[in-house]
């Protein structure tokens, strides 16, 4: 560059004193994303000329003297910019220049977007900061597993434990409706491509009256709005999956969004499996998942959204029968979950103080449970209807009325044995009656809102609000109609310090089987909650970006009319109680190259039923600590680690057998409900990621090994079959995950 500097010189191509002048324009793009960058400031030397962006990135520069020039961009968050040009003559000149970021490998800790936080129970994710962390797979919804109070489920579990509630009591939804799952088969994966959402919504004691039908939580992901500048498009594999995404404008309102993913994780899990005699997998473990999104601007006052989502998760194996284990348990086993969603969604904004938002979630649902003697299938059509009138009545007060309806109609067809099941512990297979049901059912689960937020003075707000459930059994026509009230109040010291209170009553439904005629009781009422949540956030940033964020709370459940397992003849009844309590804390750190966070929950999960004392819950975890620390090593290099140690699971000993003698079996003699316990979990996982900039496009190559020290992590005992001895079967071992990722 330097020798065509010269030449120019030489060659007479211009001068500074030149009479002649020629326009420059142009356009200032982010390197590798190909994002107009506006307001960054271009300069021309050594002709001391200036041009600013403007918003679509575009510069001009109308009397550029005739020779060479530099041009040089140096803007805050990117590398230094120094071109060397030239121009001759008169004739008009573009150029297209492309400013590399310092970083793209910048990790952000914030998981606490208070931007439109309606409720302060609620901890949002963002997707495009957490996908990347240490043990999450690249999956921000996997990511809230790091979050204070979300319990460690079983290895196999694709369920959201929250704050010492049972698994079932969590609810998932996609964009604000209903669907039976949220993660693939073990927790492998989320249902919905990564790259197409916006943020993940953890809500835990306390939440707000917009939501229901959950005693202990719900996990909500919210997909973004797709990009119109272009087209946009990413493609990756690894040793799991594989997928892509493309998206773009469609006319000059309209935009869309496709992506599609395939796995091929049995593979893995087969070599995983291979060693064991007992557990062979003849049939890949597999999932797949679709999603489209359009969207389109109708008037000023109209936005329309419609998101299609579809998953499929299936799992096929077989299963030996060794001497020691339940003589029933043998042969073909297969589960499979299938649902499709289509989502429309409209906003009206009826005026600067009024705006309308509804929305419906209509699909299907399928879920199946083969064996080679046994079946269970529920092939479901589910419409939820949510919609919700917001008005602001005063400069200090605002309401939103809103309702939150679910419909069902559901075929269950079921061969199964009816089995006694207990802490935990279930009586042999063969020894329960065979029961073949085959029937139709329609559940409507009603619900209305009104939330307010009154700002009761400059620094305290208060958050009244209240919800009316209504719930009937289709196969008894019971109904209930339960109001329920709900308070939260925020009391903002200063910019750094605010204290928050929330209370509440929470009501769910019982399960399909535990109200059906054949296996359940449809005598049995909804189960009921009472949450109570306080704390604080403590920002020490004082209004920078870097520094330290500490969020801590306390909080306690009381249940009520829990389902439990009877002998009397009833199958279910509605006896149980508990209640769970506990204190969370969560450290987030900012201090370049370095980041990261530390979340601990002290907690106990605790349930009575008759003739029993008090006993730990199947789901209570003393002890919950994750850590993860993240370095920027520079180039867009970046490595980040992850610890985790869980209190280890909650066990119900079983003392010895009895013998059947008529059907050759034994029964087991259960020792007090989960009075022992497993080993404590502890798992530390790696993640490295490299990207590789190109003008209009990226690869990024990643390195993500959970499990990297290879522990055995004890999940649960398996018994011999007279129950005369036990061992703990162990969890996954080091599963490395090698990818490539490209994206224009």
């Amino acid at each position: 560059m330097q020798i065509f500097w010269i030449l120019a010189v030489v060659l007479g191509l211009g001068f500074s004193g030149s009479t002649s002048a020629a326009p420059l324009s142009g356009k200032l793009f982010e390197r590798g994303t190909k994002t107009p960058l506006s307001e960054v400031s271009i300069f021309i030397l050594p002709h001391k000329l200036k041009a600013i962006t403007n918003g679509q990135g575009e510069f001009s520069f109308p009397d550029l003297p005739e020779g060479p020039f530099s041009i040089v961009v140096n803007s805050a968050g990117f590398l230094k910019l120094e071109q060397q040009d030239y121009v001759t003559g008169r004739d008009p000149v573009s150029r297209t220049l492309y400013l590399e970021r310092a970083s793209y490998d910048a990790y952000e800790t914030t998981v606490t977007d208070k931007k439109d936080r309606r409720d302060d129970s609620r901890r949002s994710l963002k997707a495009s900061q957490v996908k990347t962390l240490p043990g999450s797979g690249g999956d921000p919804i996997k990511a809230i597993q790091n979050l204070p109070g979300v319990n460690r489920a079983a290895p196999f579990s694709s369920q959201v434990i929250i704050q010492g509630s049972a698994p079932k009591d969590t609810v998932y939804m996609i964009d604000g409706h209903e669907v039976p799952i949220i993660f693939h088969f073990g927790g492998l994966s989320s249902v919905v491509p990564p790259e197409a959402l916006d943020r993940v919504d953890y809500l835990t004691a306390g939440y707000g009256a917009e939501y229901g039908r959950a005693l202990g939580g719900l996990v909500g992901v919210w997909t973004r709005s797709p990009r119109n500048d272009r087209i946009h498009g990413q493609a990756f594999v690894d040793l799991v999956n594989a997928g892509g995404l493309i998206e773009g404008p469609v006319g000059s309102k309209g935009r869309f969004l496709f992506g599609v993913r395939q796995s091929y994780v049995g593979v893995l899990l087969k070599a995983i499996t291979s060693g064991n005699s007992k557990f062979n997998l003849t049939v890949a473990p597999t999932f797949g998942d679709i999603l489209g999104i359009y969207e389109q601007r109708l008037t000023s006052r109209d936005d329309f959204k419609i998101v299609s989502v579809g998953s499929s998760d299936n799992l096929s194996f077989l299963l030996k029968q060794p001497a020691d284990l339940d003589p029933s348990l043998r042969g073909q086993f297969e589960t499979n979950t299938k649902f499709f969603r289509l989502i429309p969604q409209l906003t009206h904004r009826h005026s600067e103080i009024t705006t309308s938002r509804w929305s419906l979630g209509v699909g299907r649902d399928w879920i199946n449970f083969k064996t080679a003697e046994n079946n269970f299938a529920i092939s479901t059509w589910s419409l939820t209807v949510r919609g919700e009138l917001e008005r602001q009545w005063t400069s200090s007060w605002t309401s939103q009325f809103g309702l939150d309806n679910q419909y069902t109609w559901a075929r269950v067809d079921i061969l199964l044995p009816s089995v006694y099941f207990d802490g935990g512990v279930p009586n042999p297979f063969s020894s329960g009656e065979l029961l073949q049901v085959g029937l139709d059912t329609k559940s409507p689960r009603l619900g209305i809102f009104w939330r307010n937020e009154v700002k009761a003075s400059e620094r305290l707000t208060l958050f009244p609000s209240g919800r009316l459930e209504y719930v009937r059994n289709s196969w008894s026509d019971k109904r209930e109609i339960t109001p329920l009230a709900r308070m939260a109040l925020r009391y903002q010291v200063n910019p750094g310090l605010s204290y928050r209170a929330a209370t509440g009553t929470y009501t769910q439904a019982p399960e399909e089987r535990e109200s059906s005629p054949t296996f359940g009781n449809t005598q049995i009422s909804s189960p009921r909650s009472i949450h109570g949540a306080v704390g604080f956030e403590r920002d020490y940033r004082g209004g920078g970006s870097r520094g330290i964020r500490w969020s801590s709370s306390a909080y306690y459940r009381k249940f009520s009319r829990l389902v439990i397992p009877t002998t009397d003849g009833s199958n279910y009844s509605n006896s149980g109680e508990g209640r769970s309590y506990g204190l969370e804390n969560l450290i987030q750190a900012d201090f370049l190259p370095w980041s990261g966070w530390v979340s601990y929950t002290l907690g106990r999960s605790l349930r009575r039923q008759p003739g029993q004392s008090e006993f730990p819950s199947q789901y209570d975890q003393t002890h919950l600590i994750t850590a993860i620390l993240a370095r920027d090593l520079g180039n867009n290099w970046r490595i980040g680690g992850r610890a985790r140690y869980v209190t280890g699971n909650p066990s119900t000993p079983i003392t010895g057998g009895i013998y059947d003698s008529d059907n050759d079996i034994y029964f087991p003699i259960r020792g007090a409900y989960f009075s022992d316990r497993l080993d404590p979990f502890f798992q530390l996982d790696v993640r490295i990621d490299k990207k590789w900039i190109k003008d209009t496009w990226i690869l990024t190559g990643y390195l993500d090994i959970q499990n990297v020290t290879n522990r055995k992590n004890p999940e649960q005992f398996q018994y011999a079959y007279n129950y005369s001895a036990r061992d703990a079967v162990a969890g996954l071992p080091i599963i490395p995950t090698l990818g490539v990722q490209a994206e224009f």
